[in-house]
This record gives C-alpha cells, structure tokens and sequence, in this order.
C-alpha cells in the first residue's frame, strides 16, 4: 500500500523557495511507493510560473480558485480610495475563512499520512488535516527572535508539527538555541539538486544584446534586489575596485525587486552605467553563471544560498559575506569558497582581486568541493533520508485508527 504524501507550498511564483520545491516535487513523483498530491493556496497562472516545470503525472489542487484571485487583485488596485479599502480587507477576511473551511472538507475526503508544509505557511491552519507533519524551515530564525510578538507566535507554530526540518546546520543550531526545539524534533536536510537539470541555454537562443553581453569579461551576482541582499555594497565594492585597480571585469546583476530603481541610481550617482548592468530576471540564469569569472555574494541573511550550488555546480567559484544562515555550511567554512566578513566592503574587495589575479584559486575551490561536499546535496541522498522518514512515520491512520 502506497504512503499517501500532500506537499503543501504557498505559491510557485519565481523564487528560491519555490524553485526547490519544485525538485523536491518532482523527485518524490519518480517514487513507486509514494501517493503524491500537491496543493497550492492560489491558483494564479500568470505568477505561478514554476508549474510548467512540474512533471505531468502530479497530482495538482489549488485552495483558492483563479476568480477569486482576479477579483481580489483587480480592487487591490483601487485600495487607495476608502470605499475600496474596505472591500479589500473584506475579501482578504472572507479568504481567511474560506481557507479554513475548504481544508477541513479536503481533510475529511481525502487522508494523507504525510503532510509537508514546504514553506510553513499552512501553520494557521495545520491543526485542520491529520497526518504527520513536516515544515520546513528555509531561513536564518535570529530575525524573528528580535520581535517577541512575532517570535512568540511563530514558537507555538513550531509545536504545531511533528517534525521540523532546516536546510543547513547553522539554521538547527538556531532552533535548539533560540526556540529550544529537541534536537530529535529537527531534521537537516539540504536542498536536493539534480544536476542534470542544470543546463545552461544554448548561447544561439540568447538574443543579440544577450550574446553580446555573455562574451564579455564580468563577474555575476543573482538575487531578489532587495535591501538584505546587500547589493547596494556590491555597487560600492564594485566601484572601488575600478577606481583602484581599473578592473577590466564588468558586474552583471541578475533579478528584480523593490530596491531596483534606487540601485540604478546608484550605479548611475557613481558613473558606472556601462560596467553595472541590471539585467533582470532569467528564467533559465545557468549560462550567465556558467560564463561569469567569479559569483558575488553579499547578501546580510539567507536560509540555504541553493544559486551556490548550481554557481558552482557550472564551474563558478564564490566569494561571499559569512551572514547567517547557509553560505557556511555551503562553503565548508572557507574550505570550497571565500567567506568575508559580514559587511567588511575592504576585505571583500580584497578578496575578488586577489581572485581576478590568480585563475587558480577558483579551480582549487571547485575541485575540493566537487570531491569531498557535493554529494551531500544530491536529489537522490536528500529523497532517500526524506523517503526513510515516510517509511517510519508514514502509516499514520494504522497507528492511529
């Protein structure tokens, strides 16, 4: 008899948490004694681009239907005018309930004897299905320590699940220290990677401007242009390796967010129009990583950096802050990748010259990690631990009829 699975993640828009969901979903449908069903809160077809990466046989639900989304967003955009505010929180109150409701008729009709909150953004209302249940914990938890309201609401989630998994080792120290979870309540498990899914475009597909930009020298950086993910120093880092050394090397910038417009500011406050180019969001960003000299990192907190692995995976060495959580466990400490103090814009400078000067020391890097770490973020590792647990905790209804 099959373990019946549901995998829970909010949403599939573009982003590092839905991306991975994505290989854990399509690893767990190859398993011949999983009865897998995925459920996403909305149905969005326009942002939830990472469905057409789904493999066909899934099992797909959605909780809220793609009318509701259309007519919430569409008096979203007149929220400004009180009349329509009111509406807004109106609907957003209604979709409370309804969520609440379609869950427990789902759980009624349908048992699963595993259910995986992905992003943990079910913990409201886990406590309407039965099953044994898993979140994940994708993020550094010395943010939410600072807010006792918060910090206080997100310990009784916790205690909602029968198990809690990190993605890196740093982040399972911070759950026993900061929320004294048991240590045998928490699970690490990396981020899987199949890596014959990592497969740079073909440089013919690019466009003109495109192929152009790839056949230039430039180190590459990719991430949500956000303010935690410290781009604005890398601007700046940027600038004073030009200014001091008259690099060669331009910095291409791959992503979107809400920090994009004072970044372009910024480069142009600085002059550096024709060196730092914002390119946006790439579907498939391996050919840019595969060709770039160096990846930059200089993000203020992370979970687990997964865009290391496949940096490196290509061939791309790293050189990143040491900012909780990940880029430690992923680097080994210093031993696989270059990890600068959190902030220190000299050191980091350093570092990315002395890189630009000694071709070596990025191979060195790359050939200890491809030896000694890269089996440890495997799909096939991570799914057979992950398969281990279904098997022990799976029967759920036979222990508990």
């Amino acid at each position: 008899m099959k373990i019946k699975v549901l995998f829970y993640n909010g949403q599939l828009f573009m982003g590092g948490i839905e991306r991975v969901a994505v290989s854990y979903i399509n690893e767990l449908a190859k398993l011949d004694n999983i009865d897998l069903t995925v459920l996403i809160k909305e149905n969005n077809p326009e942002k939830n681009v990472f469905i057409s990466e789904l493999t066909n046989n899934i099992n797909l639900k959605f909780i809220k239907t793609k009318r509701m989304i259309e007519v919430r967003e569409k008096v979203s955009r007149k929220k400004n005018n009180i009349f329509w505010k009111f509406i807004y929180l109106f609907l957003l109150n209604y979709e409370r309930v309804y969520m609440k409701k379609w869950l427990q008729k789902f759980n009624l009709n349908n048992r699963h004897d595993v259910i995986i909150d992905f992003d943990m953004s079910l913990g409201k209302y886990i406590q309407n299905l039965d099953g044994y249940k898993l979140g994940w914990i994708h993020y550094s938890l010395a943010s939410k320590i600072k807010n006792k309201y918060k910090s206080k609401r997100f310990a009784k989630r916790l205690n909602k699940y029968d198990k809690i998994v990190t993605i890196c080792d740093e982040m399972k120290e911070e759950a026993i220290k900061l929320y004294n979870l048991p240590t045998n309540k928490l699970l690490r498990l990396y981020n899987p990677f199949n890596i014959d899914l990592i497969k740079p475009e073909k440089i013919e597909m690019l466009s003109l401007n495109d192929r152009n930009l790839i056949q230039d020298n430039y180190m590459i950086a990719v991430s949500r242009l956000v303010k935690t993910k410290g781009r604005m120093d890398l601007i700046e880092i940027y600038y004073n390796l030009k200014n001091k050394y008259n690099i060669k090397e331009k910095l291409y910038i791959l992503g979107n967010g809400n920090q994009k417009k004072e970044l372009e500011e910024k480069i142009k406050e600085l002059g550096l129009q024709d060196c730092v180019l914002l390119l946006g969001e790439k579907l498939n960003p391996y050919i840019w990583m595969q060709k770039a000299k160096v990846f930059l990192h200089t993000s203020y907190g992370e979970g687990l950096p997964t865009v290391f692995l496949e940096s490196m995976i290509l061939g791309t060495p790293v050189i990143s802050y040491d900012c909780p959580t990940g880029p430690k466990d992923i680097l080994g400490n210093g031993k696989y990748g270059v990890l600068v103090e959190c902030g220190n814009k000299i050191e980091f400078e350093d570092k990315v010259l002395n890189f630009l000067n000694n071709s070596d020391l990025g191979a060195q890097y790359l050939k200890r990690f491809k030896k000694e770490k890269l089996d440890e973020f495997l799909s096939k590792t991570i799914i057979k631990k992950l398969e281990c647990i279904f098997i022990e905790k799976g029967r759920y209804y036979e222990d508990n009829d």
